[in-house]
């Protein structure tokens, strides 16, 4: 490269195209051709490309859009920024991108595994509207018309804590959801994500019957250590439970979730009551049954050793 740059000299100035010798010429758009990939490489863009992507139980959201800035204008909406009664892709450039692994629920409504454009219908009062179209590549000055193929979504805009660039995100997981935001300016709006679980994660009465009760429970990794505790499984709120007298600093109380017939994972509770993380394989219940009551319990280990064991109290 350091040749060809000593043997071309590019003189715009000097050497006018029309009068250039077809060698010279030649060698001028080489020159040029040097140079503008070292031009073109570095982009400075208004909106730049951003990327969001999350995996609830399985099930992957990935969100691609461009990113305006404030910019210090005030207020966003009901402007020449985003008029009222537009509909407008909640993003910049090319239209916003949502897509999903597998079926989910998004703001009450089903939504099928796919890629789908995102628009929102702004409102200066009351509810908006996100619509997600199945063609993904759409100009974000070319909304798409109205059509029995879209999905359409209330949302209530709110006022949130101020945001220079617009940013999409899962601020709320649990096991089986979260929440899907948008932020801009100091409007936010937020959509409820429901996946499909895993596992069931609620039991009826009769189907946990066979298990409740207490177990003596003995940890096979010290089983000379002389401390020996009681596993009490309960059902409540729907759930099979379980819980070790002494009482265990972390788990405390945590739900048994079936991941086969008697066998099951422990699943560990939040602050709130609900289910945020599933020790499975980490961690697994086998039940031994028989007449239709369980008699005691292996607990095994990711790499199927038996970690500790149970044995039904009277």
């Amino acid at each position: 490269m350091a040749e060809r740059c000593e043997m071309v000299s590019f003189q715009p100035t000097l050497t006018h195209p029309r009068t250039a010798t077809p060698m010279r010429l030649f060698g001028m758009l080489i020159g040029l051709a040097s140079i503008v990939p070292a031009l073109t490489a570095a982009q400075i863009r208004a909106s730049e490309i951003g990327t969001m992507s999350q995996i609830i139980d399985g099930t992957k959201i990935t969100m691609e859009y461009s990113r305006p800035r404030v910019r210090g204008r005030d207020p966003l909406f009901g402007t020449p920024v985003v008029r009222w009664n537009e509909v407008w892709t909640p993003g910049a450039n090319w239209a916003t991108t949502f897509e999903t692994s597998k079926d989910l629920t998004l703001g009450g409504q089903r939504v099928p595994k796919g890629k789908y454009s995102m628009w929102i219908v702004v409102r200066q009062s009351g509810d908006w509207t996100t619509i997600l179209d199945p063609v993904v590549r759409r100009y974000h000055m070319e909304p798409p018309d109205s059509s029995p193929s879209q999905i359409r979504i209330p949302v209530r805009p709110t006022e949130g804590p101020f945001v220079e660039v617009l940013t999409w995100s899962v601020p709320d997981i649990t096991a089986t959801g979260g929440t899907l935001a948008m932020n801009w300016g100091k409007t936010a709006i937020a959509m409820p994500i429901a996946v499909d679980p895993s596992f069931q994660l609620t039991m009826s009465a009769k189907d946990a019957a066979p298990y409740v009760g207490r177990y003596e429970y003995v940890r096979r990794i010290q089983p000379d250590s002389g401390q020996k505790s009681t596993l009490v499984v309960t059902h409540d709120h729907n759930t099979l439970q379980g819980r070790w007298e002494p009482n265990d600093p972390y788990f405390r109380t945590f739900a048994l979730i079936r991941i086969a017939p008697n066998w099951f994972a422990p699943g560990v509770y939040d602050a709130r009551g609900q289910i945020y993380e599933v020790y499975k394989p980490e961690m697994t219940f086998e039940f031994t049954v028989t007449g239709g009551r369980a008699t005691s319990l292996d607990v095994r280990t990711e790499d199927d050793k038996v970690e500790a064991t149970g044995k039904r109290l009277p």
